[in-house]
């Protein structure tokens, strides 16, 4: 994921192959025995623009031809957003914007966009304020398609690095973005597009900011589905977020078939968060879970203590056994490092959730608790897991699978612990409570302490040393 690869121009094929075009002589083009003045003449081309002899960067906007391009090479600092309002590619080639004020820098009010290499720079991530570099700005009656924004440099922002609303068809790749205040790319409703290979570092939170995120995909909670629908079939992968020290790495609320891949995320409070969104008629309810969501193969971890869990899964609702729309989905294959010492925390936390499969997941050092069933779990599947090396929490005794609560119902298979007896006591499974049913098979607990800790009538071992 380095700047030299990500600043790399798209070309499409039908661009190529007219420059190719207009390097052939002309006569060569002519069919042989007939008049050159017969032939049809090319269509013209939009040409490229620069913002060579302007006063005003907006200026050489509104000159731009539709679907042509604008080539930055200047620096600007602006006391006002540029918007663009048409189809264009905006290369930027030695160029900049920056400003000292409150303020989106790059507004796209229009489908058909294409942002290569900006260089953006804010006013600062120290304080809260709606600053953002670039706010693609649709609506849920006008959304917008095929907007991108590619290898840019988004740098001390107080809201956001890039912000999309209504959105379909999208991506952001390639890109720097580091010292924002609250996200580093934030979705609303967006669908069918991608975040790619990002390196977003430093979200700051300031006050009076509640949380802050490296990415997230959401919707907005003061409406309904109709006029806010899901996020949804986005892809938010290879990217490296590091430094959310107050909140989350990566985050969707209420997002359906988002699929947070291979992403490397570092000394966030939480590192990926998979969680509902609230109800449009009582913000303090949660309405709306996560669906069909995925989380493969990404490396979570963290070197300083603290509460806050690796993975979330948590589906709507606020009571045990609540009859609100439950989350499900997959959790495989993820690394998941320093995460469990809150109160229900651990490097996976799971709840309020239905048909959910976490499998295959290694989680090396954690503090107290690897897996963190907390409650309301129905036909949930944890497979293969593999839990190492617990550190402890005070004199608290340490657990691989904690089912913290009640109404948890499914099978545990297949999972491990491995560690010694220098770490203290370890439980492998402790259930307490009765109103469980889970059904253990093909564990191994043999480097525990203690292999199962339940009350009767919650467990069923079958196969278990």
């Amino acid at each position: 994921m380095t700047r030299g690869t990500s600043s790399r121009p798209h070309i499409s094929r039908r661009d190529a192959l007219l420059g190719a075009a207009s390097a052939i002589p002309v006569a060569l083009l002519a069919p042989a025995g007939r008049a050159q003045a017969s032939q049809p003449q090319p269509q013209s081309q939009p040409q490229p623009r620069s913002d060579i002899g302007v006063a005003r960067l907006q200026d050489a906007v509104a000159a731009a031809d539709p679907d042509g391009v604008l080539v930055v090479t200047r620096h600007w600092v602006l006391s006002a957003p540029v918007v663009v309002d048409r189809p264009l590619t905006i290369r930027f080639v030695g160029g900049s914007l920056s400003t000292s004020r409150d303020i989106d820098l790059v507004v796209v009010t229009a489908s058909g966009v294409t942002i290569v290499d900006a260089v953006l720079r804010g006013s600062g991530s120290d304080h809260a304020g709606l600053g953002r570099g670039v706010h693609i700005a649709g609506t849920s009656a006008r959304p917008l398609r095929d907007v991108h924004v590619q290898g840019a440099d988004i740098r001390d922002f107080p809201h956001d690095g890039v912000l999309l609303e209504h959105c379909g068809v999208f991506s952001v790749a390639d890109s720097v973005i580091a010292d924002i205040g609250y996200a580093g790319v934030l979705m609303f409703s967006c669908t069918d597009g991608s975040v790619l290979r990002n390196r977003i570092a430093r979200i700051t939170q300031p006050a009076p900011y509640p949380n802050s995120y490296g990415i997230e995909a959401v919707r907005a909670t003061t409406t309904g589905l109709v006029e806010a629908p899901r996020s949804a079939r986005v892809v938010i992968a290879d990217n490296h977020v590091s430094d959310v020290p107050a909140w989350e790495g990566i985050d969707t609320h209420g997002g359906q078939s988002i699929a947070i891949l291979r992403n490397l995320v570092e000394d966030c409070r939480v590192g990926i968060a998979v969680v509902p969104s609230k109800d449009e008629s009582d913000a303090s309810a949660t309405k709306y879970a996560p669906l069909d969501c995925s989380v493969i193969d990404n490396v979570v971890r963290r070197t300083t203590p603290g509460p806050g869990s690796g993975i979330v899964v948590r589906g709507a609702g606020e009571t045990v056994g609540d009859d609100a729309e439950r989350a499900n989905g997959i959790v495989r294959g993820n690394t998941v490092t320093g995460y469990g010492d809150g109160d229900r925390d651990g490097a996976v936390l799971v709840y309020l959730t239905r048909d959910l499969l976490v499998a295959h997941n290694h989680l090396p050092s954690g503090v107290r608790r690897g897996l963190s069933l907390y409650h309301s779990n129905d036909a949930i599947a944890l497979v293969g897991n593999r839990i190492a090396g617990l550190r402890k929490q005070g004199s608290a005794t340490s657990v691989a699978i904690d089912v913290r609560a009640t109404e948890n119902r499914g099978h545990l298979m297949g999972n491990h612990y491995d560690g010694s007896v220098e770490q203290g006591a370890v439980y492998g499974v402790l259930c307490r409570q009765t109103a469980n049913d889970l059904v253990l098979v093909d564990n191994d607990w043999g480097a525990t302490t203690t292999a199962v800790v339940a009350v009767a009538g919650a467990v069923v071992r079958v196969r278990e040393g």
